[in-house]
């Protein structure tokens, strides 16, 4: 806002410049050159009117530059009060343009580094083989608490599922920056305990009426850990050979093109089952991933035993769900009665999908989150004519469901121990044992799609970090405790900081087989407030350097001349001109209403000394000359000088053009029998009589 307001003043106080500059010219032609149109006496205050240059004032008067006199002067003052006119007017956008600044990016380092392993160890498209590597460092009792493992996330997503419900989850806390991130209100924060990987950004879509399914996004963890230790080494670098600091830059940003975990869960509709049922109903996938009507599966494992508390479980689905990546069954906790309790079966789909990760533009590195999200080319491909289990979505095995979903920690306030997803879910409200429970679950009411959309949303989180966490354990050198794994194949050069800052391969590549190599391009940039490279900024300059021009010109021509003058800067001082001036009444004649006539504006006029014939004392001094603003033309022919006596409401439209304001065909009209005899004389009369001839000298004073 005050830069806004500091623009405004610069506008003012180039118009008050180009004022200067044109008021000088018009009294250098006023006083010492060959006169001016009246139309152009007071272009000096009017130059800066953009409608000026559309009057009779200005385009009537333009053929004075071809009368007897110096051209090039009349010329030059005629350029100086057109350009003066349109720099005025553009001074303010021009101005507006520069001052205000404006946030834009740069460019500012990059380079590549390395993963410690294939493409298909980081971004696997069959996760029911053998893992024994990751089952390894991710035994029961640490798996919920380290980065690197499935369920990593899950303290993160107890808290935040816990401090939710089906009401307001899509809109609970929600950042105002958040839509303009991901493009979604749904947009959140996952962390982990041990912190070995930074916070990943979970957003996306949930299910409303205009879906049919809740979609997350999240970034891959693996790629995420050694961007964050690039970025804090890049800043550095940056900070110590540009010379800049914190406060000079708005944003600091890495980011990297890069596959990232997406799932996507649909939900049927609750169901009534009593102990004796055994069909679920499931959504299935139509064609890539389009949820189509719901198919009945007949699950063997459900325990009909009726309990106080919610069920959840794992169930893989045959390939009539189409292109499903796994299946999940969740039951209310039972009736009363233990008649029945409300089931709901889910339907997921896994995958990668190509975006581009950023840091947290707002704070600095505490996040990372997925944005350009090119949801065209998902990988695993999928095809209509084959039916393998990677078929256009990743296949998941039971061992890497309980990595996901191991048990959680037992806790006193209930009597079962949950596995991790049934204690979000218990955690989101989502498993009272209330008597109507059940029957709210199974009316279709708005409450009860609400609780469906916030199941959809648990599964999904719960799916999609763990596979963002896929082979993030490669990113470090994990001999020894977890807390002192350094990162691997991060060995930056002897001239790391002049190498990431000239886009350079800037970290020592491994000396492996290619193939087990992942290589990744970082790059970096900086944003905040400055001139911006565009055309509206190269006018804009023009503009501003122009009016730099005339008033450099100006200053150096008055500093040559030792000329220049102040008087008749407003309007009021050439109303009091004019009024000691000795009247004009052939060339003025019926302008009393105003002018009309381009005749009237293009008559010459100068500014002479008159001297008096008989000296008059005002304040005990003797003045005998003073100033006028005399016309040089002579009279039309056949045009007599009267003062008319009639009033202006008298002179109706009696001619073609009004008399008041027209000075032709002008009514002959008796003149004031007071009026002094010498103003009877024609202007160039008056030019011409000895009393007026003087040209106005420098330093003298008159009356």
């Amino acid at each position: 806002m005050l830069l806004q307001l500091a623009a405004k003043l610069h506008e003012m106080m180039i118009v008050t410049s180009l004022s200067l500059v044109v008021l000088d010219f018009v009294r250098y032609e006023l006083l010492f050159g060959d006169g001016l149109p009246l139309g152009l006496v007071g272009s000096g205050l009017t130059f800066n009117s953009p409608d000026f240059f559309f009057k009779k004032e200005l385009y009537c008067t333009l053929k004075y530059i071809r009368d007897d006199g110096n051209k090039f002067r009349k010329f030059l003052f005629v350029i100086v009060v057109i350009m003066a006119g349109l720099t005025a007017a553009l001074a303010g956008p021009s101005s507006a343009v520069l001052l205000v600044p404006k946030s834009q990016n740069w460019a500012a380092g990059g380079t590549q580094f390395y993963l410690n392993g294939s493409v298909n160890d980081f971004w696997p498209a069959d996760l029911s083989e053998n893992l024994s590597e990751i089952q390894s460092l991710c035994n029961r009792n640490d798996s919920t608490r380290m980065a690197i493992c499935p369920a990593g996330g899950f303290d993160s997503l107890w808290e935040h599922w816990g401090s939710l419900n089906s009401s307001t989850f899509r809109t609970h806390e929600i950042r105002p920056y958040a839509k303009d991130l991901s493009g979604s209100n749904f947009y959140w924060p996952v962390s982990s305990p041990l912190s070995q990987v930074p916070p990943l950004y979970a957003l996306g879509n949930s299910k409303n009426t205009a879906t049919h399914a809740t979609t997350l996004i999240q970034p891959h963890a693996a790629v995420v850990v050694v961007l964050q230790q690039l970025a804090v080494d890049w800043w550095k670098s940056l900070t110590s050979q540009k010379g800049m600091s914190a406060n000079q830059v708005d944003d600091r940003i890495i980011s990297a093109d890069l596959k990232n975990a997406i799932s996507v869960v649909g939900c049927a509709k609750a169901e009534a089952m009593s102990a004796s049922d055994k069909i679920v109903r499931f959504p299935t996938i139509d064609g890539r991933f389009n949820f189509a009507q719901r198919s009945a599966l007949a699950i063997d494992s459900l325990n009909n035993t009726a309990t106080d508390h919610l069920r959840f479980q794992w169930v893989h689905l045959p390939v009539r769900f189409g292109a499903a990546s796994i299946g999940a069954v969740f039951e209310t906790p039972w009736q009363s009665n233990g008649t029945y309790r409300a089931v709901v079966g889910c339907t997921v789909q896994a995958g990668w999908v190509p975006a581009t990760v950023f840091t947290d533009k707002y704070t600095f590195w505490t996040g990372w989150y997925p944005w350009n999200i090119q949801y065209g080319d998902r990988t695993p491909a999928w095809s209509s004519t084959t039916q393998s289990a990677t078929n256009g979505r990743i296949s998941l095995g039971d061992d890497w469901l309980d990595l996901l979903t191991p048990l959680a920690s037992s806790s006193d306030s209930i009597s079962w121990q949950p596995s991790t997803i049934e204690s979000i879910l218990l955690n989101a409200g989502l498993g009272s044992s209330h008597n109507s429970v059940p029957m709210d679950w199974i009316d279709q009411d708005s409450g009860s799609q609400d609780r469906l959309a916030l199941i959809e949303a648990i599964i999904c989180s719960v799916i999609v970090d763990g596979l963002s966490r896929t082979g993030s354990h490669r990113a470090f050198n994990t001999s020894g405790p977890s807390s002192q794994w350094q990162l691997a194949n991060y060995i930056p050069l002897p001239d790391f900081k002049k190498r990431i800052m000239g886009y350079r391969q800037a970290l020592e590549a491994p000396r492996v087989d290619p193939e087990n190599l992942t290589t990744i391009e970082a790059n970096m940039q900086i944003s905040g407030f400055s001139f911006e490279r565009s055309l509206v900024t190269y006018l804009a300059m023009t503009v501003l350097l122009t009016h730099v021009l005339m008033a450099t010109m100006h200053t150096i021509y008055i500093l040559y001349s030792k000329r220049t003058s102040c008087s008749w800067a407003s309007v009021t001082e050439l109303i009091a001109l004019s009024q000691n001036s000795s009247p004009a009444f052939d060339v003025l004649a019926n302008t009393s209403g105003g002018v009309e006539s381009g005749i009237t504006f293009s008559q010459m006029t100068k500014i002479r000394v008159k001297k008096h014939a008989s000296n008059l004392k005002v304040a005990d001094h003797e003045i005998h000359e003073h100033v006028e603003l005399l016309f040089g033309n002579s009279t039309a022919p056949g045009h007599q000088h009267r003062v008319s006596q009639h009033e202006l409401d008298e002179l109706r439209n009696r001619y073609k053009h009004h008399v008041a304001t027209w000075p032709l065909d002008i009514p002959r009209v008796q003149a004031d029998a007071d009026t002094e005899a010498w103003s009877i004389l024609t202007p160039t009369d008056r030019l011409n009589n000895k009393e007026a001839t003087d040209v106005v000298q420098p330093g003298h004073r008159y009356g």
